[in-house]
């Protein structure tokens, strides 16, 4: 066995540099990685010819000429046709998924129904995904890694600790997925997923913090710490839905049971007595000014605003981002959220809506994948110029 040195492990770290280097930008070349990163041309050219017999990188043209003439350098960048990453997300209604190449362009996204499907089901309608893209997707290497984004608490040995809405029976995805398809499996919590996408393919890295609250049948944060996803001691930092507060009979209650999507049309459909009612109905009824319905969203505004207003005091963060099917389906009730809590405490707080949160999610599954696939755990990537 032959025994790494620290002229490997230098080698090893140079490699992820440049890696990394030609992944986050549109196109580069070698002698502006050389100058960027520092490294001595030779160790450039040399890494880079090897990622070139992997087919890792492509070349795409000659760049322009220095300002003192010579050969024109050779444009270089990410080959995303080297393979392919796959993102689940198993929510209440249904199975979001998407595949992407290495570089994160989209390849396909769409959903399955999932509702009150056993996880066995749920497992089996994840295998004719993944089964048809292997069949479908053109690509050198194939599936490079799959991600699930999980509504609930994921725990740093992948082990789903809490699940609300879903049932996982013990079921190890991650193992079952894993040994069956030769890939990286990783499991991550819905709502960090989120903050991951706006990290990498929104903020690029100009705020080290930030927070991303998700309102959907429950309500979850991802918190970015010097641009670093913080998850806490057990998986559950970011639970800002269990955070308490009093409900109209002046009893504590955790805020997702009053300001979720669910618990806002649980509560209309009980007052008014009707089946049926989704968030469309509840947006109609509201701005047609349906009593029990500006009441119910107008407790949500009050709610929410307290809740964002807080985080962003507790994370010293100056930039909050909201995904919300609701505020989607009617932007002015987040025109009304960001006014109330720029009241609050007449604070500087940019708040900012996601249009496609569900796409949010997916995409931030694919950034925590792609890293895995290759080998860049704990580096940053730029997404958007990709």
């Amino acid at each position: 066995m032959k025994t790494i040195t620290n002229k490997d492990l230098m080698r090893q770290a140079n490699r992820k540099l440049v890696l990394q280097e030609i992944f986050n930008n549109k196109y580069t070349t070698r002698a502006a990685i050389s100058r960027q990163l520092g490294l001595n041309k030779s160790t450039v050219s040399s890494i880079y010819d090897e990622l070139k017999a992997e087919q890792l990188v492509e070349e795409v043209g000659e760049g322009a000429a220095s300002h003192v003439g010579g050969r024109k350098p050779t444009n270089i960048r990410i080959y995303g046709d080297y393979g392919f990453t796959l993102s689940f997300d198993i929510s209440f209604h249904n199975l979001h998924f998407m595949a992407n190449y290495l570089n994160g362009q989209v390849i396909d996204q769409s959903e399955a129904p999932i509702y009150q499907k056993s996880i066995q089901e749920i497992s089996q309608i994840i295998d004719e995904q993944i089964n048809h893209y292997l069949t479908t997707v053109t690509s050198i290497k194939g599936l490079l890694g799959i991600c699930l984004s999980i509504h609930g608490i994921v725990n740093d040995q992948q082990e789903i600790t809490y699940s609300p809405f879903v049932n996982f029976d013990n079921e190890n995805l991650r193992e079952r997925l894993g040994s069956k398809y030769h890939v990286p499996v990783v499991l991550e919590n819905e709502s960090n997923l989120t903050a991951v996408y706006v990290r990498d393919f929104m903020m690029t890295f100009d705020h080290k913090n930030l927070v991303a609250i998700s309102i959907h049948k429950g309500i979850g944060s991802g918190v970015i710490l010097d641009n670093r996803l913080f998850r806490g001691f057990k998986g559950q930092a970011g639970e800002v839905g269990r955070t308490l507060t009093k409900n109209a009979a002046g009893q504590l209650t955790p805020i997702e049971q009053i300001c979720s999507e669910d618990a806002i049309i649980n509560r209309l459909s009980d007052e008014l007595n009707l089946t049926d009612l989704n968030r469309y109905k509840v947006v109609d009824m509201y701005r047609n000014r349906e009593p029990h319905a500006v009441a119910a969203i107008n407790e949500f505004i009050q709610e929410i605003a307290g809740l964002i207003y807080n985080s962003a005091m507790y994370f010293d963060t100056g930039a909050m981002y909201i995904g919300s099917p609701l505020m989607e389906a009617a932007p002015e009730i987040f025109d009304q959220v960001a006014v109330r809590v720029q009241q609050l405490g007449k604070s500087e707080i940019e708040l900012v809506r996601l249009t496609d949160s569900d796409k949010a999610t997916l995409l931030g599954a694919c950034s925590v994948i792609t890293h895995y696939a290759l080998d860049l755990v704990g580096y940053s990537l730029d997404f958007s110029k990709n």
